[in-house]
């Protein structure tokens, strides 16, 4: 079946070439061949050579300007300008058409039983015969015509069906997409196993439904657990001390980074400090051993020097304080690092939540959009099967 070529569609037209040879009963003449199309002669002309053709192939063949006639080359009869063929260089032949039209006739399509005239199928079987060969316009399948609604209801690939849910027209092709994505399609809560839940109602269900099953709210710190509803307090109360660790880790984890960040951190400002103050004893002992043999050699002729370790104690106390103030100022520029890291974290999450949410409508969309392109595709095919179908129609009410 599927070597075979798709039958023409029925035409009082003079826009297609002869008739096939097989649809004579008998044997043909060779007077009844278009000179052009070597076919039984459709709707014949006579040119000024005397040789007839269909009047669709001497359209055909004068439409780029005035041709030779090849008949009259191959018999040696070729003469200007009576072998010229052009437009308005030939007429109808009325006596051959009569002649043609009533030779007895045979569906040419196999398994059609039909039989008449030349005339009668012209005017009543073709095209119209349920033998003859058809494309799907969809799958391009090849079928007869007494075939095509079983196929387009049963077996084409390409074929329409409706969804029993949402009751949206889809390509059988694309029924599983449909399914991912139909509003209507019946879900199964993974908590309280309810059946039949709309997915447009879905996520409205498991809000409230106290047996699904949602990560921790710890999750973001580590904790991998997944908890119903109705037990999270129960989790939380009986796990507080792992989350409390876990958050240990977390904050340890942010002050590393922030100290990898940071080059003067706390820890090296603390050893300075620590340096400062053993140099600052150091030199209040040195000074109080130099200071009493000096007082007992002199007397009170040196005792204006007598103030020089407070002055020196002094500077040194100045300069600790100093440091101090700079250790204040990285501790309270710590603290600020510590709340806008806490910050960003929880806009990082309502990030991450709004990045799935925006990736699920984008998929959702895509598909659609898919599906849509089917829709178009679909009344697209029904709009050329309905004009195919008219076209029929008027070409019988003419004829009638």
């Amino acid at each position: 079946m599927a070597a075979q070529e798709p039958s023409p569609p029925s035409s009082i037209e003079s826009n297609k070439p002869g008739f096939p040879k097989k649809i004579l009963a008998n044997n043909h003449e060779d007077k009844h061949l278009c000179n052009s199309c070597q076919k039984i002669l459709r709707r014949p002309l006579q040119a000024q050579c005397g040789h007839r053709f269909c009047t669709y192939c001497f359209h055909r063949t004068v439409s780029s300007g005035p041709q030779k006639c090849n008949a009259c080359i191959k018999e040696d009869l070729f003469e200007e300008p009576t072998s010229i063929l052009k437009q308005g260089g030939a007429f109808p032949d009325n006596a051959a058409r009569r002649e043609v039209e009533a030779l007895a006739a045979v569906c040419p399509n196999e398994g059609c039983t039909w039989t008449g005239t030349i005339k009668e199928f012209e005017a009543n079987h073709e095209g119209h015969c349920d033998f003859m060969i058809i494309l799907c316009p969809s799958c391009k399948e090849l079928m007869r015509a007494n075939e095509q609604e079983r196929h387009n209801e049963r077996e084409c690939p390409e074929r329409t069906l409706n969804c029993k849910y949402c009751k949206e027209p889809f390509l059988l092709k694309n029924i599983k997409a449909h399914d991912e994505i139909c509003p209507k399609y019946p879900m199964i809560c993974e908590g309280c196993a309810k059946k039949k839940i709309p997915r447009e109602k879905y996520v409205d269900h498991i809000k409230f439904c106290n047996k699904f099953k949602a990560p921790c709210r710890f999750h973001v710190v580590g904790c991998n657990t997944s908890v119903e509803m109705e037990k999270v307090h129960d989790h939380e109360r009986q796990c507080s001390y792992e989350h409390l660790n876990l958050l240990l880790h977390f904050i340890m984890g942010i002050k590393v980074s922030l100290e990898s960040l940071q080059p003067q951190t706390l820890e090296v400002a603390g050893h300075k400090l620590q340096e400062l103050h053993q140099s600052l004893q150091e030199l209040e002992t040195k000074m109080s051993q130099l200071g009493q043999p000096v007082q007992g050699v002199c007397g009170p002729s040196l005792t204006a020097f007598a103030p020089l370790p407070s002055a020196v104690g002094a500077a040194l106390e100045l300069q600790l304080q100093g440091e101090k103030s700079k250790v204040c100022e990285l501790n309270r520029r710590l603290q600020q690092l510590e709340l806008k890291v806490n910050t960003f974290e929880n806009i990082v999450c309502v990030l991450n939540r709004e990045v799935e949410r925006s990736s699920s409508t984008m998929e959702a969309s895509t598909r659609q959009h898919r599906l849509d392109q089917d829709k178009i595709e679909i009344l697209n095919n029904k709009w050329m099967s309905q004009r195919t179908e008219v076209t029929s129609q008027l070409d019988f009410f003419k004829r009638v």
